[in-house]
């Protein structure tokens, strides 16, 4: 396993970097603050942008770790921050790792994290060489169970009641793929088309 950190990766229409403190304000306002955006998490938003820049300081100071890999996505068009991806909790014993994401409403359903999630999951396989990375969907949220699924991930099963937010315990569907499965999906592929993932020039990528 390559702990190399977070490094810049660039899909067709999105720049992942790493988090800067000058992103806070932004990051705050484009998604962190909306309920919306938090319904199928385990916490509510942050009470305001104070708080919430404890938590961009902290990410930032964590960049020095090479077992951190942690993306703010950048939308191309405007040069503004959008969303963040990660790939978390990881365990180089057993070479997996989770993976979480969140994206501004104004972005939902046209494909953006989808794209974004393909370029994560090739710099896992293929940079930080996982064997298995993993998520949690939250019961009722399709929309990401979807995303997960157009990427290759497999549904595992499902945790009952494994959260409890707002006075009810809450249903969490286990969804993954390792390295098998993706370097099979990888063969099946067209050799061009939307959505490249370009870590670097000689390695590349098509949905």
């Amino acid at each position: 396993m390559n702990l190399i950190g977070t490094r810049q990766i660039e899909t067709d229409r999105c720049i992942l970097r790493r988090i800067r403190p000058e992103d806070c304000e932004a990051m705050y306002e484009n998604w962190a603050r909306y309920e919306e955006v938090c319904r199928y998490f385990p916490f509510h938003p942050v009470s305001g942008l104070a708080e919430y820049r404890e938590k961009v300081e902290k990410w930032v100071s964590s960049y020095d770790s090479g077992s951190y890999f942690h993306w703010v996505v950048v939308w191309k068009e405007t040069g503004e921050p959008v969303g963040t991806i990660n790939l978390g909790n990881v365990d180089g014993s057993c070479m997996m790792a989770d993976t979480c994401y969140m994206l501004s409403p104004r972005l939902w359903n046209i494909g953006v994290m989808t794209e974004v999630l393909r370029a994560v999951l090739r710099y896992a396989f293929c940079e930080i060489d996982l064997n298995r990375v993993q998520a949690e969907v939250f019961r009722g949220n399709v929309a990401s169970a979807k995303v997960l699924e157009k990427c290759g991930m497999k549904y595992e099963g499902t945790a009952r009641q494994k959260y409890f937010k707002d006075g009810v315990f809450i249903d969490a569907a286990q969804y993954a793929i390792i390295r098998e499965d993706y370097e099979g999906a990888c063969e099946k592929r067209p050799p061009e088309g939307r959505g490249f993932e370009r870590i670097s020039e000689d390695l590349r990528g098509a949905e």
